[in-house]
Formats: C-alpha cells, sequence, structure tokens
C-alpha cells in the first residue's frame, strides 16, 4: 500500500468529492445533487439578458465563457432542455429568442450575435453576408429546435399555450429546410460548411472539404465562395463537390419533424410524412451493410463517407427504423471495446479509427473525446432496446468525470480527464440523463454505482 506522501494529490481531491456520493436518509444520490447544484451554477453564470442596438430583447444561455460569447442554435436548444428542470421560463425564453434571431421566411441562424458582434480574428471563420457588421450568420446547424420546443412544453404547465404559440414560425422554419436544404428533394438536409453540423472539425469531414476543412487557412475561400452565392445549397451542390448529406443532421431533422408533427394537430400529417422519409432515405441510401453504421453522402456523386464517428451511430434514435438495424449499432459498436465501449462516455470517434485522437487539441475537438450530448442522444434508445445495465455505466462514467473535474466542453474517454472550456452549457444534459435513469423503475440511479 503507498504511503499518504506517496499519493498524488488529485487522488486526495477526488477521494473528497467522493464522500459526497452516499445516499441522503431519503435514498436520493448525494452526487445526483450536487451534480444538478452545479449544473444550475453553470447555466445561471452563462444566462445573458439584454436588448440589440436595434431594440429586439434577448435572453440565452452562452455555452461558455469567455470563448463562447454568443448564442448557437444546438446549444440553445439543448440549454432550454436542461432549464426546463429549473426555471422552465428560462427555457421559453431561450427558444423564443432563437426563433427572434431568424428572418420571416422561416431561416433561423447558426449563431447570433446578440450582444458581442464577431471581431477581426474570429469574423472571417464565421459563414456571414458580409465581413463584419452582421447580427448572426447565414449558414444554419443541425435544426432540432421543434424537439425542444416539444420537450419545454411538456414541463411547462404555468404556461399551456407555449405549446402552439410559435406553430406557424416552426413551419416556416422546417418548410424553409425542406425548400432551400434539399436540393436534390431526396428527403436529406445538404450542409455546405463542416460546423453547419455543429460537428466542426470531424474526420469525416476531412476528404470532403481538404485543404478548406475546418482550421485550415482554406477555409476562409471556402466562406467566401459560399459568400459570393448567397449561401444558397442548390448553387453550391451543382457546382461544387464539398457538401454533405450529413447523418446526424438528418437524424435530428427527422427527429424534430416528428416533434412538430405531434405538437401541429391541424397539419401534423406533412411533417410526420417528410420525417418517414428522411428516415426511409437514411435507411436506404446512408446504411453499409457490411459495418452497419450509416455514412455521409458527400458531393454531387453522394459517395458514402468511410469514417467511423458517432454520427454513424445516430440513427439509433429513430425508434421508425428497424430493430435488427439498431440493434446492430449497439452490440456491434456501443458493446464493443475497441470500438465505442470507452471508460468514459462514448467517444465521438471509434477508438479503432485511424483518425481517433482521445485528449486535447487547440484546434480539434471532434476527434475523439466524449461529449455528453452524444450520450443524451444515445442512451436513451439503448435503455428503450433493453440495454439498461450499459446505459447505466454510460451515465454514471460521465457522472464521475463531471463529480471530479466539472462541467467541461468534453471529457478524454479514456481517463475521463476534462477538456477544453469550462462550465459548459451542453454538458449540463447529464442532469437530464440522470432524471431520465430515476424515472426508470428498473433501474438504479447511476450515481448509486460511482
Amino acid at each position: 500500500m503507498r504511503s499518504r506522501a506517496a499519493t498524488r494529490p488529485w487522488e486526495f481531491a477526488w477521494r473528497r468529492t467522493s464522500r459526497g456520493i452516499e445516499p441522503t436518509p431519503d435514498g436520493r444520490p448525494r452526487g445526483v445533487e450536487h451534480l444538478t447544484e452545479a449544473a444550475k451554477r453553470v447555466l445561471d453564470a452563462n444566462w445573458r439578458e439584454g436588448q440589440r442596438a436595434d431594440g429586439v430583447p434577448y435572453a440565452f444561455t452562452c455555452p461558455a465563457t469567455p470563448r463562447y460569447r454568443h448564442q448557437w442554435y444546438w446549444d440553445s436548444c439543448f440549454h432550454a432542455i436542461v432549464w426546463r428542470h429549473f426555471e422552465p421560463a428560462r427555457a421559453r425564453a431561450e427558444l423564443r429568442t432563437l426563433l427572434r434571431a431568424g428572418r420571416l421566411d422561416g431561416f433561423i441562424p447558426h449563431t447570433a450575435f446578440w450582444d458581442w458582434p464577431a471581431r477581426w480574428r474570429r469574423a472571417p471563420f464565421y459563414g456571414t453576408h458580409t465581413m463584419f457588421g452582421c447580427s448572426a450568420t447565414a449558414t444554419i446547424q443541425t435544426p432540432l429546435l421543434a424537439l425542444a420546443w416539444e420537450l419545454v412544453a411538456e414541463l411547462s404547465p404555468d404556461d399551456p399555450g407555449f405549446a402552439t404559440e410559435a406553430l406557424p414560425a416552426l413551419r416556416l422554419h422546417y418548410d424553409w429546410l425542406d425548400r432551400e436544404r434539399d436540393p436534390d428533394r431526396d428527403g436529406l438536409l445538404t450542409i455546405i460548411l463542416p460546423d453547419e453540423s455543429g460537428l466542426d472539425d470531424s474526420p469525416k469531414y476531412d476528404g470532403v472539404f481538404g485543404w478548406m476543412r475546418h482550421y485550415r487557412p482554406g477555409h476562409v475561400w471556402l466562406v467566401e465562395r459560399h459568400r459570393r452565392l448567397g449561401y444558397d445549397a442548390g448553387k453550391i451542390a451543382e457546382r461544387y463537390e464539398e457538401h454533405v448529406e450529413d447523418v446526424l443532421v438528418n437524424v435530428f431533422y427527422a427527429l424534430a419533424l416528428r416533434a412538430l408533427s405531434r405538437l401541429d394537430d391541424e397539419h401534423g400529417g406533412v411533417y410526420a410524412q417528410r420525417a418517414a422519409r428522411t428516415e426511409a432515405t437514411l435507411l436506404e441510401r446512408c446504411l453499409d451493410q457490411r459495418t452497419g453504421l450509416f455514412l455521409d453522402l458527400a458531393g454531387r456523386g453522394e459517395r458514402r463517407v468511410a469514417v467511423s464517428t458517432w454520427s454513424a451511430l445516430a440513427p439509433l434514435a429513430l425508434t421508425g427504423l428497424p430493430v435488427g438495424v439498431r440493434r446492430r449499432l449497439v452490440e456491434e459498436q456501443l458493446l464493443d471495446p475497441r470500438r465505442y465501449r470507452a471508460e468514459v462516455g462514448i467517444p465521438s470517434v471509434s477508438q479503432d479509427d485511424p483518425s481517433f485522437e482521445p485528449g486535447f487539441s487547440l484546434w480539434r475537438c471532434w476527434r475523439g473525446p466524449s461529449w455528453v450530448n452524444i450520450a443524451w442522444l444515445l442512451v436513451p434508445a439503448m435503455r428503450e432496446l433493453g440495454y439498461q445495465e450499459e446505459a447505466d455505466r454510460i451515465v454514471g462514467s460521465l457522472a464521475r468525470a463531471a463529480t471530479r473535474y466539472g462541467y467541461r466542453e468534453y471529457y478524454n474517454p479514456r481517463t475521463g480527464r476534462g477538456l477544453a472550456a469550462r462550465g459548459f452549457g451542453i454538458s449540463t444534459l447529464l442532469v437530464d440523463l440522470l432524471r431520465q435513469a430515476q424515472t426508470e423503475p428498473s433501474v438504479a440511479p447511476p450515481m448509486m454505482h460511482l
């Protein structure tokens, strides 16, 4: 046994933290309480309210300060999903602000610059109509707004009208996506920049965008080229090869269309049909029968991008797909320690892929580390299919990492070390995962396994 002097300081810090994980007298695990309170502090610290120079009010949660000051589309949706457990009014305000950032034709931007315009260092990388002076980007992001809206509405008994108040705007948004981002009319949305998926530097984009991929000097030219074409996806797809029918984007698109169909009694059938078409096309054209993975389609020839990232597992969340297809994703990928069964969370890239990098890099963040939103999408589907024990293990591993390192941007999937931004809003989705586990009668709260 090592002596006290030989023990490293961080080990004592971890032991002290661990003492708070024992159950309280009423049976609730203290660790869950600790993580819940910490999540609330993160969201409070990142909350922003004010009025833009033109008088438009805003209220949203920035992802993390000081680096991420703006409002990002999918971040805000995730923040609202967590806010609904603490202050549903703020969750509603967050989503209303996101709608307010959009245009009257239904376009909603990837990034809105409410109170902090893009500075000279970053402005060239943002997909805006002009280099300076824009209030938002001209690009999209993974469109899960209707899904977030439905989840927030479910926990808004004090505002029963919220569920339907934005239906005209939500219809316009998803109609715009259908009209402007599906140029070949196959039911799959097209992205024209890597960061439109939210996965910026994922290795699956390396072979598609080449020297113009994220954080490469050519990325500035890619943005400028799109700017000159008015970010028209149809024109871009007709002229160039650098565009992707992205699996992750389209999984969330289908989930959001399903949510909109449930919210909208009058027009729901239209959106349910669109969702079914997207799901059918993913199954028909993106599923690689050899590996069981769902692969992006790149360029005018729609070649499959054979890189294994968590995006290729995302259709697991689509309950309308064949059970056998979904089970294969779990059993051949998520349960395989050579691939996605890591010590902590679910890695963003398969561990057997040559591009896998589990640690921190100044320029790379989606090339291996585990993010909480990955588990948020995939773990409920694992529970639904009966993989309760593995679902518990994944959530418990993230709970341990967050207890030790706080809510970090992402975590090393092999060591659990917290990396990059501190007080990162998306990572508070862990609260939603823990509460889901506590509502399952056959599932012990994951923190109890710490």
